[in-house]
């Protein structure tokens, strides 16, 4: 029976052992096999906590992870002391291809503002690379005077860095200024304006207030009295009756008015005519009646200067009778204005 149970126990562990290297095996070969690319980035800050082995990730998914950390003086023949740092990028995770630095693609995508910069990881100081799209105006990429040996992304500044840059200038605007010439420009506004509430005549500002408002209550009262009153209600009423008479005299009158002026033309075109006619009739005759002809001559004359004085009275009755029209609509609408007149003049304490 002992025999049998170490047997058991025996195919339990080598069975086990053997599922675990089967899983190990699976996974290793899941990352052998995923295609990844190296792409390189400079950063010019400090890189304190970032390590040889940390995530890099694409809005908090991981898309890479960091192969080496150095500066661009040891690897390049340049004078700028950036900071080096170059990725493993897993390739099927973007739509565009990270290891061609020749590729439209991906220079459109880092004109667009993809970048790449430090964070945070908590409050234990470890950070990681995180790669997302900023605005490419305010973030630009560094100036480098080296040709990349691997596909370059540009960086940005990480968040603590541009925080610390903005309590610094902060602290240094608040330095710049003179705390004693603010205290001294306060104190004289304080004076000048203690001297004015002084110089300020507020008991008489407070007696013309009170006098006003004692003058608009006896204003109002009268008022209210003026417009209560049975007076004012007929005398409203009458007004109005009397805008309709004078409508309807002027309505029926405007007619005939109208009439005249439409047949004044066709008159005068007559009146013509026969001038004309006498005028032909005067030719034919002796010469003895050239007199009569020159008389008839200056009644034609005279004729077309009362034609031409008519129609200035025709168009003077038509003007009147638009005023009077004009007049009966203002009757109508402002009654009051047309039996009191324009409103009384402003209150002298207001003048005052």
């Amino acid at each position: 029976m002992e025999k049998l149970s170490y047997f058991k126990i025996g195919i339990f562990v080598i069975s086990a052992t053997v599922i675990g290297l089967l899983g190990l095996v699976v996974l290793g070969v899941g990352s052998i096999l995923q295609k990844k690319a190296l792409v390189e980035t400079y950063i010019d800050e400090s890189v304190q906590g970032l390590d040889v082995g940390s995530p890099l990730k694409f809005r908090g998914v991981p898309v890479g992870s960091v192969e080496q950390i150095s500066l661009t003086s040891a690897e390049y023949s340049t004078r700028r002391q950036y900071v080096l740092v170059r990725m493993s990028i897993s390739t099927n995770m973007f739509q565009f291809p990270v290891n061609d630095p020749n590729s439209p693609a991906l220079k459109r995508e880092l004109a667009r503002g993809f970048r790449v910069r430090l964070a945070p990881q908590g409050l234990t100081g470890v950070a990681y690379l995180e790669a997302d799209y900023f605005d490419p105006e305010r973030v630009p990429p560094l100036e480098i005077d080296w040709k990349p040996a691997y596909p370059y992304i540009p960086s940005t500044r990480s968040r603590i860095t541009q925080l610390s840059e903005a309590v610094e200038r902060i602290l240094r605007n608040i330095g710049d200024i003179n705390i004693s010439r603010l205290s001294e420009g306060i104190e004289k506004s304080l004076d000048a304006m203690t001297k004015v509430a002084d110089s300020a005549n507020l008991e008489k500002i407070g007696d013309q207030a009170n006098a006003l408002l004692v003058e608009l209550r006896t204003t109002n009262r009268h008022v209210n009295s003026l417009v209560n009153s049975p007076d004012l209600k007929s005398g409203i009423a009458d007004a109005s009756a009397a805008a309709g008479r004078a409508r309807q005299l002027f309505d029926r009158a405007e007619k005939p008015i109208d009439r005249m002026l439409t047949d004044l033309p066709q008159a005068s075109e007559s009146l013509s005519h026969l001038i004309t006619r006498l005028d032909s009739v005067t030719n034919d005759l002796p010469e003895t009646s050239a007199q009569l002809r020159q008389t008839l001559q200056r009644v034609n004359r005279l004729i077309a200067d009362q034609q031409r004085e008519l129609a200035r009275t025709m168009e003077n009755l038509r003007v009147v009778s638009e005023n009077m029209k004009e007049m009966t609509e203002n009757s109508k609408r402002y009654p009051s204005q047309t039996l009191f007149g324009a409103p009384p003049p402003p209150s002298k304490v207001m003048q005052r």
